[in-house]
């Protein structure tokens, strides 16, 4: 006796895209196809309720992208401003020990900035309190005459004020990817719920296969989503 064929593979599911911008594209194709397909009905919501919010979710995932690009750039720009300060600093503590002598120099570290952190002197590691330090740093070289020096005020002028700059962007950025996660959200849940919905609906309105696979691909769902 022949052994049995196994049974044909049957085609996949389509799926909708993991991924958020994959996501959000599919909701802007389906939001322009629903429109003119007036058979696609729910009861609970609409190709004209959904039109906005597809574009409102597009929006919030555009705005995490751009918010998660920044984030880097800003984090290699503060990276870049902590070596230049450490490097400077070496220079600083050597001016403080040649006006105030060695055995003293540690006893006017407070007034420049620097504190103790285990057996290191150094700026605060906090970004808010390393941008006081600095600014008591600049007013400590210039109370000792130290301002001219190569790592003076020249030095550490620009430094002070990139540093501002890089830690601002970097608070935007956080803050802007906590908005767009938060606006985000509730939209995808509602956005999720209609691409799965529609596929659902088109699956019980048309049941001729071929049919149903083009309709999926006139809304928008593409080649290897079917």
């Amino acid at each position: 006796m022949e052994p049995t064929s196994p049974p044909p593979t049957p085609p996949p599911a389509p799926a909708i895209p993991t991924s958020l911008r994959g996501q959000a594209d599919l909701a802007l194709r389906l939001k322009d196809a629903w429109i003119t397909n007036s058979q696609l009905v729910f009861i609970w919501t609409t190709a004209a309720e959904f039109g906005p919010k597809a574009v409102a979710f597009e929006a919030a995932v555009t705005a995490r992208e751009q918010a998660g690009m920044m984030r880097p750039q800003v984090s290699g720009d503060l990276r870049a401003l902590d070596a230049k300060m450490e490097d400077g600093l070496n220079y600083v503590k050597g001016y403080i020990a040649e006006k105030f002598t060695k055995v003293r120099a540690k006893e006017y570290y407070a007034q420049f900035g620097i504190e103790t952190y285990r057996d290191a002197y150094i700026l605060p590691a906090d970004q808010g309190e390393r941008l006081k330090a600095l600014d008591k740093l600049l007013a400590a070289l210039l109370a000792t005459g130290l301002d001219g020096r190569d790592y003076g005020t020249a030095y550490w002028t620009p430094i002070r004020q990139d540093y501002a700059t890089a830690t601002g962007q970097a608070t935007d950025a956080a803050q802007s990817v906590t908005k767009a996660i938060a606006d985000r959200e509730p939209l995808q849940a509602y956005v999720l719920d209609v691409l799965q919905a529609m596929l659902s609906l088109l699956d019980a309105q048309y049941r001729n296969p071929q049919e149903r696979t083009a309709k999926r691909r006139e809304l928008g769902y593409l080649d290897e989503f079917n």
